[in-house]
């Protein structure tokens, strides 16, 4: 019980937080990726408030 194991010791090495802002980060990064392909929705209005406004 007093010998570490390889799992432990890895998982005290790892920093959950980090981990963490390791993964919204590269989610931000996707996101970003995805509005340099798409068009902004916040730029054109929507086509239901559009219509109504003419009809």
């Amino acid at each position: 019980m007093s010998t570490p194991t390889d799992s432990p010791s890895a998982a005290a090495d790892r920093d959950p937080v980090q981990e963490a802002r390791d993964c919204l980060e590269q989610a931000l990064a996707a996101l970003d990726r995805l509005r340099e392909v798409l068009p902004a929705s916040s730029s054109m209005p929507p086509p239901d408030a559009e219509g109504g406004e003419s009809s």
